[in-house]
Parts: C-alpha cells; structure tokens; sequence
C-alpha cells in the first residue's frame, strides 16, 4: 500500500505553494514501481499540480512556510482557489496501537499568488503558536517507517487515571442566542450590498485588530482577533477573514458574481465547519469501516481507494489530488464522533477463588479509584477498552429541517453509523474483540417540517407510489450492507408525528406483502418514547429493549480473534424518532448497554451496567456521541442529555433543554440556510450557482429530489385532472411562475403552476406541490387567443440573477372573455364559482399594470390575459464530474419555442380563422428600466432586512 505522508510542510514559492512530506506511513515513495513523489508543487492560477524531486528540510529552510498534519483538500470558487490544510490535531482515541485523531483547527490558504499565500501562512503560523499545544499522546516529531512503533510506546506508557483515559472529542461551546444577535457587529453599504461577506457566521466577534483590517472591497467588517477566540477556547478565526482579504486586489474584482460575493463568508465557514473537532482521521486505520472489515485494504491499493465512499466527507475537494494520482497526499475525514474509555472489571473474593481453582462469581465494573480498598488489594483486575465511532453519511447530508425524509436514490437524512468496540487494551490478537453496529436515519419518506415552528408538524409529500419507490430503494440497500433489519420508530402515537408514523407502518407492510426484502420481511417496532416515558422516566427505555430482545438476541454482533470472525452480526437496529437525535441517543445507548452487558459476560463476568453509579462513564461516552452528533445536524447539544450521562432526570435538565430548544429554533431560522448551502457546495453536490439561488431566496433547493421529476409528475397529475374531454389532444405541458394574483403581471410572491396545451385549448394551473394536487385551472379556448407576447419579464431588481434581461423572461397570452372559458376551483370537487368580472375587481384593488396600456398605451376592455415566467435553469446541480446541469438553452428560445407552439395548435384548430400574421410578437413584457421604477425604497428596506437577519 503507498505510503500516507503524516506531516507535510507547504512552502509559498515563486511560481507555486510546494508539498514537501516529511514522514511517510507504510513503504516509502520513489521505491522502484512506486514512483510517487513526496514532494509536489501546485501551481498559483492553474491549480497544476507537478511532482517534485525529492527536497531536504535544509532546501527549504528560510522560506515561508507552514508544517501540516495533512490535507482536507482543494476548495475552487469561481476562478479563485484555496489549499485547507490541518494546522492543529488532538489524538482521541488508539486502536491496534494506531493513533485516531480529531481535526482541531484548519488554515485556508489561497493559491493565486506568492504574495496573498505568504500572507496566509504567516498568519497560520500565528494562530498555531497561539493556539494550545498539540495534545497528541505521542509526537510524529522525526517519525521513522515504522511510525506507529513510537505511537505505541507512548499510548502504553499513558497514566491510567480514568481522567486521562477518557478520549473523545470535545466540541465547541454554542453560544447563547443574545451572544448570536446582540454581538454581531453588520455594516450597511447601499441597500447592504455585500450583506453576506460582513458577518462572522456562528461566531462571536470578539475584539477588532487593527493588523486584520485590509483594503479589499468585500470585507470591512471587525475581524476576530486570535486573542479573543483563545479566550473562549475556540480556534482562532482571523485567518479566513485575512485570506479572504488578499484574494483579490483593487483589478481583480468579482463583479456580480455571487459565489465571489459571498466567498469571504464561506471560508469562514469551511474553517469554522473542519475545525469544529468533528472530524477525524487516521494515518493507517480505515475509520470509514468496522474493525472486522479492516483486512480489506491492507493491500497495494492506497488508502482513499479503499476507505467506504459513503463516509469519505472530503472526496470532492481531494478530487484534484485523486485525478493526479498523488495518493500519499489523500488523507480521507470521517465526519461523526470518536471516544474512547478504559476501564477496570474488578472481581469479587469468589472470583479471585477462581483464580487458584475457586467457582465464578459475579464481577462489577469499577473505575480504579471508585473500587473498594477490599476488592482492590483481594480480587484481580481485569482492563477493558470500550471505543465509540460514529460515521455520518455523506448522502443526504445537512441540518435539521432542511433535510428532512428521503431523497430519490433512498438515501435518509442525518444517517449515522455507530460502532461499539470491546478490546483488552494492548488489543491482544488471541483474546476476543467484539465489535457491535447500530444505525440511525430520518423516516425514509418524503416529507418536511417548517423552522419556523417549536413543535412543526410533519407534511408528507408526492405520491404513494414516489414515497413506496424510494421506501423499499432505502431497505434494500441497508439489506445489502447490513443483512436483516430491526426498525425502530420513537415518534408520538397522537398530534402531529401520528399520521408519519402511520404511514410508516403501512409503507412496510405493503414492502412486506410485496416479498419484503429479497424474501425477509422488514420488521417495525413502534415505541411511544414520550408516552412510555412520560414523567421524564426515561429508564423506561427497557421495555423496548425487551420488546426486540428476541431480535437482538438473533443478529447477535461480531467476535473477532487471532484476526478471524468467529461471530458475526447477522442484523442491525435502525432507530429513528423525528431528528433522530435526542429519544434516539437514549435508545442507542440502551441497546449499546445491552451488547456491551452481553460480551462481558462472554468472559466471564455478569453486570448490570444501569445499577451501578460507578459506571457513569459509559453513559457519559455515549452523551458526548449524542452531543457531537447533534451539534453536527441542529447546531446545539442533545437534549435529554443529562439523563444519558447521570441515569437522572429533573428540573435542571429540563430548564437546560428548553433553552437548547431555543437555540436550535434560531437557528433553524436565521444560520442553517447558507450553512446548506456551503455543506452541499463542499461535498460537490451543488456548483457555485447555489450561491446565486441563495441570494435571490435565502434558501436552497435539495439535489437529492429531483426537480425534474416533480415537475413532469405535476404535468402528468395536473393533465388527468383538468383535461375533461377525451377528443382533446395533450400536446405539451411546462412549469412555469404566475403573479398569485390573475389578470396581473407582478403580484408578489410568483408561484409556481403548470402550463398545458391540447388542441383545443390552453391551461392554466394553480398547483399544490405539498399534496400533489391541483389547486385551480383556467381554461382558456385557443379560438379566444388574441396575442401572445414574449419578452424580458424582469420581477424584481434586488440581485444581479433576478435583473438580468436574458435570463428573466416570460411570456403573456391575451384573450377576450366569452362562454368557452372557464375557471375551476378545488373545493374537494371541482367546481365553476369564480366570475371573471371578480378577477377584474381583484386585479383593480392591488393596482397592478393593466396589460393592454402597458404593451399597447390603450384602455382594457373585454381583454384578459395571463402571464408566465420562465423558470430558471437548474444551474445549482452538479455531476462529480460534469458539473452544472442544465442552461444550456437561453431562456428565451425556450419560451419563444412556447409561443410558437401555442401558435400552431391555434393554426391546427378547427374553425380556426387565423391571419396570414403571427399571434406571436417579441415585446418586453417588464423591462429593466420599467421594473427599476416600479420598485420603492420599502421593497429595498424589507429585502435588506431579511438579509441581515438570514445572514
């Protein structure tokens, strides 16, 4: 297997940032077949990366340069880039000797010149030295071939306290909510124009430092000095802002480009997101697989090859790395928790009978200096390590209420992996490892809840075949990776989680009918975790440990000896409540109890690891899972958490869960959006046109459903509906953005409708995207068509992607009134009970633009119209490797290639007297000139402040 470089020094050079590794994991590069170079230069601009011959530390003494522990990866914006690079690691856990560390604090380092890198490292530099020494339990200092020889004589050496052998990585304090929005210092340019690159996200500002303030044109808001994030033992966040500064100089500006524009803001949050001790990785251990499966990659093929791609969280900003084939240099991150705990199972005096040929008694858990004098100096002691991993998937991924359900592909939102492994310490190859998998995951339905709600209710969404499709696509694949499934469902039995939860027992039925999966049945237990552990009684979780005994029982876990299984899980438990966080972090833990109580009695030793306060550890380790977790998908802490740890539950732990709710509601609604939108951007699901959606709606669209397939499911729904006749013939259906309003051309908000065409007649339908459903249609006889009109169609001017003439185009169809038009509503049967003389009146209460006076300069008289805005191309999607979709058409032959198609229908009618002229005409039907002077200070005022508060 080529070698991993476990410390790297990145050189600013003349013509590009040089990789020079200094200690290489496994087989040495430049070996005969291996020719891989350990030191490589990546070239400013280009991004060319360049093996290099091999370099001494003397060649490179004198330059500016930064040692590393590793890469996270390239990250491209626009035409700029940046090398992220693991400044500072704490080692959390050891297994085989092989050190497990966690990622405590990243430098972004850009690659457009000499001079913005220099002062990016420099400014690194700072920060490290400033920052705490490196908490490793062995140092790489010097490190020889067989590095992990050193690492192993450190761990063995390590004091045993149960204070220094409890690793785990602790994350960073949330704030409070005043913290969030009283410090926030934001400055208003016009309108706020660069709103986004002035606010620090998701940290308190601390003291403004003269040195941090550059002359760049996107970032002049106060910069939070290393001093101030040291003090609150966070890591130091000036760097992002500082090379945010130095990207690009007074000649080099972006222009409305809004990835550019919001760059400054997404540094800081890939250096807040990599250095938020979340991620984790190891020099020669696959963290991304069990330990059983560990056989698998030591073989020739490197390390990122081999590593589960469903865990690999930094693959796409590794892609030029992978694409160059420069494997020394991939060091895979695994997003999840990692903790470790030894502890000390101390016998009674009949035990320590067994020992010179006495019976066996019954042992107890005991931390060293929790253990009776008697037991201590009587009955032997034998040491266990317990280590927690949990793997979060990479599909699917994101925060709370923005990913809700199941995407296309089956793949469910917040799911995680955990691993529980039982080892002796020095891990002895001839005594028993076991290792016990768990997984967590939302509902693998189509569905969504509003942020802005404490208790939101769950809104299912498409069809039942959709939802049944992706349902069984879900089970299937946890088949093939797991073997039988348990299911296990947290949510309420009444109010708002009853319906989903419902739903969920009647899509596995029908699964189940249909053969199951591959002939096993999927088995569900429901259990109301609230009602059963109503009083905040939360050890009543036992009964649902007995309720799947049988079952746990039966897909038992995995005993590993002399490097072979001699057990394995034959199933696994898949736990879900609605975030699948805090009712979901207790169950986990019971089960975990219930696994761990059974291996130690496979050596021997029968405990009750919940009647014993001396085992507090084991509770805390996996509060500290469910903390990490959580703060990864709602940005605070668990809740319920103080029952995970003390076995207890009272008014504290209440008061501190209320205001943790608090917290995760603010920032459901004010920070997760652009956070989605950057976590999406970093894994390669999105292109940099994400940026220009979130802008023009403070959101982001989810690239794991298919907006294409919706849209079409609309045509198809909406042509079953309000096509009556069956001597009509569809000819072509499209979605579009109407005015809410009819008869109107700029009735805020649009929404979007389907737009259908037979041969008789054109469609125009209001449709509910939630339920799948048709909300209204207006029918609109093709013989009653006077003029079509297509044009620029500009709605509003507050960004550079909603006031551009080529993208923003619509189209308006002028009619006269009569008899053989109508429009329908959905009253639970459709039904004719608008008038259009009350559509007049509607469209004459809200001012809107006459249509005729706007194109023609003349009075309405029985003319109506409707409009249509084109939607815009689905630029944000993106292939690995392919990039954006979609745009490739301009958007005005998409809707002139309309135009002409409503116009042929009406030349094909019947009875149809059609001049010799076109119906068709090329006339703007909201200029930008126009929309500039329709658009007032109050809409400028209303949008800015929805910035600043969404920022």
């Amino acid at each position: 297997m080529p070698g991993l470089l476990r410390k790297l020094v990145i050189v600013a050079a003349v013509d590009g940032l040089i990789l020079h590794g200094q200690g290489v994991n496994g087989p040495r590069p430049n070996n005969g077949s291996n020719n891989e170079a350990s030191s490589i230069r990546i070239d400013y601009k280009t991004n060319k990366i360049t093996p290099l011959p091999v370099l001494t530390t003397e060649a490179l003494e004198g330059r500016d340069a930064i040692e590393v522990y590793g890469l996270v990866g390239l990250l491209s914006v626009a035409s700029y880039s940046f090398l992220v690079s693991i400044t500072q690691r704490q080692q959390v856990a050891q297994i085989q000797s092989r050190p497990i560390y966690a990622v405590t604090s990243v430098a972004v380092i850009p690659t457009s010149s000499q001079a913005e890198a220099t002062r990016a490292i420099a400014q690194a530099r700072k920060e490290v030295a400033q920052e705490e020494p490196d908490l490793d339990s062995g140092s790489d200092e010097d490190v020889p071939d067989n590095a992990t020889d050193g690492a192993e004589t450190e761990i063995a050496s390590a004091p045993t306290s149960p204070s220094r052998q409890t690793f785990h990585a602790r994350g960073m304090s949330v704030g409070s909510i005043a913290e969030d929005v009283i410090e926030k210092r934001v400055r208003f340019g016009r309108f706020a124009a660069n709103w986004l690159s002035r606010k620090n996200l998701g940290l308190p500002p601390g003291p403004l430092e003269k040195d941090d303030i550059a002359d760049s044109p996107f970032d002049d808001s106060p910069r939070l000095s290393s001093e101030g994030s040291e003090s609150r033992g966070e890591p130091a966040e000036a760097s992002s802002s500082q090379v945010s500064n130095t990207v690009l100089s007074e000649t080099d500006q972006p222009g409305s480009d809004q990835a550019a524009e919001l760059l400054p803001k997404l540094l800081r949050y890939t250096k807040l997101l990599f250095s938020s001790h979340n991620f984790f990785f190891a020099y020669d251990y696959d963290l991304t697989r069990s330990f059983n499966a560990q056989e698998a990659w030591k073989g020739p093929l490197p390390l990122h090859k081999v590593v589960d791609p469903l865990y690999f969280w930094n693959k796409h900003l590794m892609s030029t790395f992978i694409d160059n084939g420069t494997h020394g240099f991939i060091l895979p991150l695994l997003q999840g928790f990692v903790g470790q705990r030894e502890f000390t199972v101390a016998g009674s005096e009949k035990e320590a009978d067994l020992s010179a040929g006495g019976g066996l008694a019954e042992g107890l858990i005991l931390g060293e200096s929790q253990a009776p004098e008697a037991v201590k100096s009587e009955a032997p002691k034998r040491n266990f390590l317990l280590t927690l991993i949990s793997r979060r998937s990479v599909n699917r991924p994101g925060l709370r209420y923005l990913r809700r359900g199941v995407d296309d592909d089956g793949n469910t939102a917040n799911t995680v992996e955990t691993e529980q492994i039982l080892s002796v310490p020095g891990w002895d190859p001839s005594r028993n490892v076991y290792s016990y998998l768990q997984l967590r995951g939302s509902i693998p339905l189509y569905f969504s809840q509003s942020p802005y709600a404490f208790k939101p209710v769950p809104v299912l969404h498409h069809s039942a075949e959709t939802n049944q499709l992706a349902f069984a696509r879900h089970f299937r694949e946890l088949s093939r990776r797991y073997g039988k499934i348990q299911a296990v469902s947290l949510i309420d039995k009444h109010a708002g989680e009853l319906k989903l939860g419902e739903q969920y027992g009647r899509y596995a039925d029908t699964l189940n009918s249909a053969g199951g999966i591959d002939g096993t049945p999927l088995r569900l237990e429901w259990f109301d975790f609230h009602s059963e552990c109503r009083g905040m009684k939360f050890e009543n979780v036992s009964r649902l440990v007995d309720r799947v005994k049988e079952t746990l029982e039966e897909f038992g876990y995995t005993t590993i000896k002399d490097g072979k299984s001699v057990d394995q899980q034959k199933g696994i438990v898949r736990t879900n409540c609605m975030d699948c966080l805090d009712r979901t972090g207790v169950a986990q833990c019971a089960f975990g109890q219930w696994a761990l109580e059974g291996q130690l009695q496979k050596e021997g030793i029968h405990i009750d690891l919940g009647g014993d306060s001396s085992t507090q550890w084991f509770n805390t380790l996996w509060a500290d899972n469910g903390d990490a977790i959580s703060k990864q998908y709602s940005s605070t802490a668990a809740l319920k958490g103080d029952y995970t740890r003390t076995r207890k539950r009272d008014y504290r732990g209440a008061l501190n869960d209320f205001g943790l709710t608090l917290s995760r509601y603010y920032n459901n609604i004010v920070n997760d959006y652009f956070s989605q939108a950057c976590i999406d951007y970093l894994l390669g699901n999105v292109s940099t046109h994400v940026f220009d959606e979130f802008a023009i709606e403070l959101q982001t669209t989810d690239p794991g459903i298919s907006v294409d397939k919706i849209r079409q499911n609309a045509i198809d729904t909406s042509c079953k509906i309000v096509i009556g006749s069956p001597s009509e013939e569809f000819l072509g259906g499209w979605t579009m953005l109407t005015p809410r309003e009819p008869n109107t051309l700029r009735t805020l908000p649009f929404e979007e409708s389907v737009l259908l065409l037979t041969d008789a007649a054109v469609y125009s339908c209001r449709f509910d995207w939630e339920t799948d459903k048709v909300l209204s249609f207006e029918r609109i006889d093709l013989r009653s068509i006077s003029r079509i009109h297509y044009g620029t169609y500009i709605t509003s001017i507050l960004t550079d992607s909603q006031s551009n003439e080529r993208s923003n185009v619509g189209l308006v169809i002028v009619y006269r009134d009569g008899d053989t038009n109508a429009l329908r509503v959905n009253t639970r049967s459709l039904q004719t009970n608008v008038r259009p003389e009350n559509l007049e009146a509607i469209a004459s209460s809200n001012g809107e633009w006459d249509l005729v006076s706007w194109l023609r300069g003349t009075k309405r008289a029985t003319t109506r119209f409707v409009a249509f805005k084109s939607l815009p191309a689905a630029k944000s999607l993106a292939s690995p490797r392919l990039g954006p979709t979609g745009g490739s058409v301009r958007e005005t032959d998409r809707v002139r290639s309309i135009c002409h198609e409503i116009e042929r229908a009406m030349m094909n009618g019947q009875g149809q007297n059609v001049d010799s002229v076109s119906v068709v005409e090329n006339l703007d039907i909201i200029s930008l000139a126009d929309a500039k002077k329709r658009t007032g200070i109050l809409e400028h005022l209303v949008y800015d402040i929805k910035k600043l508060v969404w920022a």
